[in-house]
């Protein structure tokens, strides 16, 4: 394990190809941007999101790559990706649906519709489909109470009022949707600008 004060040895070798180096290094720019210089620590939240939407998750490379940019200790970057299941620390399907299992969720059948999309993809919780094009995971609450149970595809679509039937035109939906990658660096829909 890692002592928290420890800091990389060396720089951190960058886990992007040219293309995506450049548009983490835009993203990333935009998101330092929004704190002030002494405070730009704060932007390690959009910038492991960045970087999960360059790989499709969060390797190991990739949060020290970014703690190093934001002089972070790899070890303080890996507990925040750690405590929040909105990051990934393995491979991903092409299409990631999450099921929210909160107390809300739970009482309007999401555990009857993960069962569901178990049978329907023919994998568990944690799993991904042979061919790569799903996974499936559950979400601790996506805060949908009212519109319970809610669903979460590929951390940025966001469905609620789900049923078996729905779920399975989603699928379909999706299963027709091959080339499309995760989304861009997020707009925040309030203000135009990236979060």
């Amino acid at each position: 394990m890692i002592p928290l004060n420890t800091k990389p040895k060396g720089p951190v070798p960058s886990p992007f190809s040219a293309a995506q180096q450049a548009t983490f290094d835009a993203g990333f720019t935009k998101a330092v941007a929004k704190y002030p210089p002494e405070r730009s620590r704060a932007a390690l939240l959009p910038a492991l999101h960045l970087a999960q939407d360059l790989l499709g998750w969060l390797p190991e490379a990739a949060m020290a790559y970014v703690g190093s940019r934001l002089d972070i200790p790899p070890a303080r970057v890996r507990e925040v990706a750690t405590f929040y299941t909105m990051y990934k620390l393995k491979p991903q399907g092409r299409h990631h649906i999450e099921v929210c299992n909160s107390v809300s969720c739970w009482a309007m059948g999401s555990e009857d519709l993960i069962k569901h999309c178990e049978s329907k993809l023919g994998i568990h919780k944690g799993e991904i489909t042979a061919d790569g094009h799903f996974s499936l995971g559950e979400a601790a609450c996506l805060a949908g109470c009212g519109y319970a149970p809610a669903v979460l595809i590929n951390n940025y679509r966001y469905a609620e009022h789900m049923t078996a039937e729905k779920m399975d035109k989603l699928i379909e939906e999706l299963k027709s949707a091959p080339g499309n990658k995760m989304a861009d660096f997020p707009e925040n829909k309030d203000t135009g600008r990236a979060h």
